[in-house]
């Protein structure tokens, strides 16, 4: 707390005075019976704020994992054997059967 000013020094009297003008100017503020429950309002609000953005964060940290996961799992799977149409059409019919014949020959004796 304030310590007393002494008495003999100069000034001392004239310094309590105005301590105790201040004092009685602003007077300590009563609390209210509302102080308490309002406060703790505006930090549940605060608090709220910031569990919304936490829930929605891990949200989508969560749709970020499993898209990866998805992706992950479309590009592992094992490519078709047939690259073109002439490859694709050279394995289900016979040369001899198509137009180009001399052409899916030459696309398949390329690609062994």
């Amino acid at each position: 707390m304030l310590e007393q000013p002494n008495s003999q020094e100069p000034g001392s009297d004239r310094l309590s005075e105005l301590f105790a003008a201040y004092r009685a100017a602003l007077p300590d503020p009563e609390p209210s019976p509302a102080f308490t429950p309002g406060l703790w309002e505006k930090i549940e609000a605060r608090r709220s704020f910031a569990y919304s953005l936490r829930r929605l964060a891990r949200g989508l940290i969560t749709a970020a994992a499993a898209v990866c996961l998805l992706m992950g799992l479309y590009l592992s799977r094992p490519e078709p054997p047939y690259y073109t149409y002439l490859e694709v059409l050279a394995a289900e019919q016979p040369p001899e059967g198509l137009a180009d014949a001399e052409i899916v020959l030459a696309v398949h004796d390329r690609n062994p």
